[in-house]
């Protein structure tokens, strides 16, 4: 546990009395795929820092459409599911597993002393915070702005270029999900992309050809 908890990026500016509290709080939980971690219904947790695995947060509609708002993957931390710690966050959100991921968990009452007690816990909470709203509102942005063919070809240059594969290894419902897009829509476009020689379309896999070509798309 030791080990994992040296991953935290506060870690080294916690007291040694801090230190020895959050060793004795802390845990690795492990979530299935679908698995709720943070919502209106379920406590706050604490603050997470991801493992292996990889979680979504989104927020629901009343008619039920989901809109992600980012996801938090491995290595990665959040903050939205100690939410309750900081004051005017009050929205109803979600937190799933997108696939089977290993949580450590730092309780949220815990994490709160933190960061009333310690400068740098405070300094790392709410830069967190920051971050993930500047995430927020490109998401926002881009679905008020960005035509459907845009946010697809952004997307998927994204990921080559965190990847540096030109296979992207993902369903379309998958991807509908990361661009809040409906799969058939999705589908009609990669389409067009497979028509026009910008990319190949095999099941579960999408191979680009033409990234330069998808880049004046994007």
């Amino acid at each position: 546990m030791t080990e994992l908890l040296k991953t935290l990026p506060y870690w080294a500016h916690l007291t040694e009395k801090e230190q020895k509290a959050v060793r004795e709080s802390a845990a690795v939980r492990h979530f299935e795929t679908g698995e709720i971690l943070y919502g209106p219904c379920v406590n706050c947790i604490g603050m997470i820092h991801v493992l292996t695995g990889d979680v979504r947060a989104y927020i629901l509609s009343d008619e039920g459409r989901e809109i992600t708002l980012f996801h938090v993957e491995e290595g990665d931390n959040c903050i939205l599911s100690a939410s309750c710690v900081l004051a005017h966050i009050d929205f109803e959100s979600y937190m799933t597993a997108s696939a089977p991921s290993d949580i450590l968990i730092v309780p949220v009452s815990l994490f709160g002393d933190l960061c009333e007690e310690n400068v740098y816990v405070r300094c790392f909470a709410y830069e967190l915070a920051a971050k993930r709203f500047s995430t927020v509102m490109g998401v926002i942005q881009q679905m008020l702005f960005s035509r459907l063919d845009q946010r697809l070809a952004s997307f998927l240059l994204r990921e080559y270029r965190e990847t540096g594969k030109a296979e992207i290894r993902m369903t379309q419902e998958q991807i509908a999900q990361r661009i809040n897009s409906a799969r058939e829509t999705v589908a009609r476009v990669l389409k067009r992309f497979a028509e026009d020689g910008l990319v190949e379309n095999r099941r579960g896999v999408i191979r680009l050809i033409d990234p330069k070509s998808l880049e004046k798309q994007a």
